[in-house]
């Protein structure tokens, strides 16, 4: 009896290495080529955006009187310095529709998205003459596709300059002038969306944003602002941003729902399938002995790798 518990408990421990080393595999499989793999996503799909408010400003020639010496004379000549003089933004109306498009490398499933944005910015012409004005776009990210970028000025579209970090556009306002700047585009991104707000603790006035999406699911990241109003649709849900006159060094954020990742879930199954396996011997021992069978030990050799060959269908 001794000599059958302990060939039991042998087998028993033998399956259980052979689990360890198993789930160790599948998490190495996992997570050692993760970053490679979103980097693969990245270069195919796009990264995470970060979209932030265009920069709103006027250039303008500061003249100054400066007095010097020549051959003992003094002499008086002009010094003209470019400033430029950043305005800001009175109104802000967002919208960013969202849907999103799983990626599947190796084991792991990434959450892409697809996002329409669009947002109209009122501002002024504080200065007394016409200014030459200059919008500046920043792009929410470098490793990314945007498609019908624009920008225009009250409905009237503007040539666009392009680099790598933003889109600029320029135009001449009337002086004490009111306008309306419209940005838009359709981009791509991964995981995350978010609109800063500034990078310090920052005010904004009129605020509005609606985020839609085709899908539940989502949360949101820690260090940014719930929505001040959302419900659900028959597609997904409507969220809400509505601020008058807001403080805060919070950003708005958006997390896409993640899907059920089958390599981590393969890689507990098989940590955990000894505790089964123990029960499943301990109950069978029991029994046999009770109704006096008499079951080899390779019996139970033959059901350990019965339970380890499951497991290694789900690798």
């Amino acid at each position: 009896m001794i000599k059958r518990i302990a060939a039991i408990f042998l087998i028993l421990c033998c399956t259980s290495v052979a689990w360890v080393i198993l789930g160790t595999t599948i998490f190495a499989r996992t997570y050692n080529v993760g970053a490679t793999l979103s980097d693969r996503v990245v270069s195919t799909w796009g990264a995470p955006e970060e979209q932030s408010a265009p920069v709103i400003a006027y250039q303008w020639q500061d003249v100054k009187l400066v007095e010097s010496e020549n051959k003992g004379r003094k002499v008086t000549r002009e010094e003209k310095h470019d400033v430029t003089t950043i305005v800001p933004i009175d109104g802000n109306r967002i919208t960013a529709e969202f849907h999103v498009d799983y990626r599947q490398k190796g084991l792991l499933w990434f959450s892409a998205y697809v996002v329409n944005f669009a947002g109209s910015y009122d501002f002024r012409n504080p200065a007394g003459s016409d200014e030459n004005f200059v919008f500046r776009l920043p792009l929410p990210a470098k490793e990314a596709v945007y498609d019908n970028i624009e920008l225009s000025l009250d409905d009237r579209p503007l040539p666009l300059e392009l680099n790598n970090s933003e889109a600029t556009a320029r135009a001449r306002i009337p002086a004490r002038a009111t306008g309306v700047l419209r940005a838009a585009y359709r981009s791509r991104g991964l995981d995350s969306w978010r609109y800063q707000l500034g990078k310090e603790v920052s005010q904004v006035h009129n605020f509005h944003l609606v985020a839609r999406t085709d899908f539940s699911g989502f949360d949101f990241p820690d260090n940014s602002l719930s929505p001040t109003e959302k419900r659900q649709t028959s597609e997904g849900w409507v969220l809400e941003w509505s601020y008058q006159n807001l403080v805060s060094g919070f950003d708005i954020a958006l997390k896409m729902p993640q899907k059920l990742q089958p390599g981590p879930l393969a890689g507990r199954i098989s940590y955990f399938a000894p505790g089964s396996l123990f029960f499943f011997f301990f109950v069978v021992f029991i029994l046999s002995t009770l109704r006096g069978i008499d079951l080899h030990p390779m019996n139970y050799f033959f059901l350990a790798c019965a339970f380890f060959a499951f497991h290694l269908l789900i690798a």
